[in-house]
């Protein structure tokens, strides 16, 4: 771009999708809210405004190979790049290959690599990113209104009478968001926000109501809370017998328990849990949140389904008395799943299970009959076993740090060390996990690379070019596309981002994430209108909504064990790769720390500020104590930092219907860091 002219682009931080004008000027580039866009509306928090500030700080210059490990890396040509992947994916059978894509992928990128590996490659072994934020919500969504997309908008803010925000702190993790929320508690001072959490988290400070629960403990409230509303006859039983089917069976389970009795093993008040039952039982319109308290979890799809219930019973699936609206972690991990990153995914919200889903594909792909696989892929971390056991042998990563972010952090790290494992890495900085690489390709950033991105209420958006284009670097559609033509396949010539979109674009026609009549150049578009299911026609075989009996597992702790929480801080953003070299972002933040109960540190013999030791089988960290206000006997510690990453201490333990980690609950134990008395 040249000096004094403007960009309009989107934000590449969390899934509120940000719309933004960049102005660029002689002195650098100045970043604002684009008020010309009905989903963000001009607002936008201080990350984008002060990375701009670093785009070109620890940039990658060069392709960089090695074939061994053990070795320096080398600056090859692109050329050279091209060759040695293409030779590597051509020299092992299929089944040894596998991909790991991610969320800040824009929507062309992943769709090409979803072409590319379930189509051309002929396997499913892929995943993303989002299977660490974002699988539990799509099973949920699926599973409760036959399709994944989240129901609601951010409209709903703005007359809603009641939000509840349950498993998510948007103060930190989605700030235009919650800034949207106060707005609406100014204007409305009726208006009554409740937050579910185990953490008085900055959200729940400025709440009318903070449920602080043990953590594990949230399938109990919902069951409890429906059967509550059920004996009091305030379950709207008009909708549920128009529109629902399976209430009866989930009702079942769930009334078992006498309700003083559910809530006390909850650890909340009598008092606060009946707050929640009479705002569901009145006609007030509630708006439901959440996002990774109930999707890190080993049972997560409950926890979502237990919430999704609650809306459901009282027919709260429209504009008039409210539903329930899921947050995204990442800027595109919607647009990922739309165009079938995930390991049983193909675009168009379709599977790789159903032979129409794959038939459409395969014509619309020009290749033969029964060219796509119909056995789903491996999971991420079930990847990292076969890496282990010398079954995958080959692993190409794309735009993520698997490094720090997946769980068992030492076990990755082995994963990815084994000697038979070659690595590829696909990045614009030589991140933890590209320094163990054997090939690091560099790509294109933000304000580099253009394409498209659907936020959290579907909302899709142009990202557009704003800066000069590293000479070195290529874009991430540019690298797909080139490995593919080396691999001799056709269908990855491309003139431009347009086409690509235009292809993909056509797998959408009639399906609930249609924008098959979008114009590319103009891209600002809702899939879906304001809100979903408006007809009460829903996407499952029979066209009703689902209930799903709720089944509770709250973890149970030896005496001197704790629960450790993990999640973001408010300034950095997941392994701190970019935001880590803003100075601006820093301040406050540049170390991890661990909160505790002032109560729960002193019987551990601890002061704020004090270096603690956490620890279990997996391994142990020192963090600097700070004092907070969380349910008895929880911490939280912030992931992403690389001095400290605190998923050392996370086991790998998944939802077993989803096959999202548990990156919320693992069982620490605390002390005080020996004095060296030398």
């Amino acid at each position: 771009m040249k000096a004094n002219s403007t960009a309009l682009t989107g934000c590449p931080f969390c899934g509120t999708g940000c719309a933004l004008n960049v102005e660029c000027t002689e002195n650098g580039y100045k970043v604002k809210g684009d008020k010309t866009n009905s989903s963000t509306q001009g607002d936008l928090c201080f990350k984008p405004v002060q990375m701009a500030k670093a785009l070109d700080i620890h940039r990658l210059t060069s392709p960089l190979y090695r074939s061994d490990k053990t070795k320096p890396f080398q600056e090859i040509s692109w050329d050279e790049a091209i060759t040695i992947l293409a030779q590597n994916i051509s020299d092992l059978p299929r089944n040894a290959l596998y991909f790991y894509l991610s969320g800040q992928l824009l929507t062309e990128e992943s769709y090409l690599f979803t072409k590319l590996i379930k189509g051309y490659l002929r396997i499913n072994n892929v995943d993303a990113n989002s299977r660490l934020c974002m699988a539990t919500a799509v099973v949920a969504h699926k599973m409760a209104f036959g399709s994944d997309g989240p129901v609601g908008n951010y409209a709903d803010i703005d007359d809603a009478d009641a939000i509840i925000i349950s498993g998510s702190n948007p103060a930190w993790a989605h700030p235009v968001i919650f800034r949207r929320i106060l707005a609406r508690k100014k204007a409305h001072p009726d208006t009554k926000i409740i937050v579910i959490d185990p953490i008085y988290t900055e959200t729940a400070q400025k709440s009318d109501l903070w449920i602080g629960l043990s953590s594990g403990s949230d399938t109990t409230l919902y069951n409890a809370l429906l059967a509550e509303l059920y004996r009091r006859s305030a379950c709207d039983t008009v909708f549920i017998d128009r529109a629902t089917e399976g209430f009866e069976q989930t009702l079942n389970p769930a009334i078992e328990i006498p309700f003083a009795e559910s809530i006390a093993s909850c650890g909340l008040s009598l008092n606060d849990a009946k707050a929640l039952v009479e705002l569901f039982a009145s006609q007030k319109k509630i708006l439901g949140l959440w996002c990774q308290g109930l999707n890190q979890a080993v049972d997560g799809v409950m926890r979502n389904l237990g919430f999704i219930n609650l809306f459901l019973a009282t027919g709260r699936v429209n504009a008039q008395k409210g539903l329930p609206l899921s947050l995204t972690g990442q800027p595109n991990a919607m647009g990922g799943r739309e165009v079938g990153y995930l390991s049983n995914a193909l675009p168009g919200y379709r599977d790789v299970r159903n032979s129409d889903d794959r038939e459409t594909c395969e014509k619309h792909w020009n290749l033969p009959e029964n060219t796509i696989s119909p056995t789903p892929g491996i999971t991420i971390t079930d990847a990292i076993d076969a890496i282990l056991a010398d079954e995958i042998r080959f692993l190409w990563v794309a735009c993520t740090n698997p490094l720090l972010t997946l769980p068992d952090m030492k076990k990755t790290e082995r994963a990815f060390n084994n000697s038979e494992l070659f690595l590829v890495v696909q990045d614009c900085v030589l991140s933890e996990t590209a320094s163990l690489a054997n090939l690091v390709l560099p790509t294109f950033s933000w304000g580099e690379k253009e394409g498209s991105m659907t936020n959290s209420e579907r909302f899709i958006k142009r990202v557009r070019v704003f800066k000069p284009l590293p000479i070195s670097a290529k874009s991430d559609s540019e690298i797909v596309c080139e490995v593919a033509k080396r691999l001799g396949f056709n269908g990855f010539e491309y003139p431009n981002t347009k086409a690509i979109y235009d292809e993909y674009k056509v797998l959408t026609e009639s399906r609930l994430c249609d924008q098959s009549t979008q114009e590319y150049e103009s891209l600002s578009y809702q899939w879906g209108d304001k809100r979903l299911y408006a007809d009460e026609r829903f996407a499952t075989p029979t066209h009703k909504a689902q209930f799903h009996p709720i089944i509770s597992s709250a973890p149970q702790l030896n005496e001197n064990e704790f629960i450790l929480l993990t999640g973001r801080t408010k300034k950095q953003w997941h392994t701190m790769t970019r935001t880590g070299n803003v100075a601006e972002l820093l301040k406050d933040e540049e170390a991890a720390y661990l909160l505790i109960n002032e109560s729960d540190a002193k019987e551990k013999g601890l002061k704020e500020g004090d270096i603690a030791v956490i620890y279990n089988e997996l391994g142990s960290l020192e963090l600097p104590i700070r004092f907070g206000t969380l349910a008895p006997k929880h911490l939280f510690a912030p992931f992403g930092y690389p001095q400290t990453p605190i998923n050392t201490l996370v086991p790998v333990l998944n939802d077993p219907f989803s096959s999202q980690s548990a990156l919320k609950s693992a069982q620490v134990t605390v002390k005080p860091k020996p004095i060296n008395r030398r």
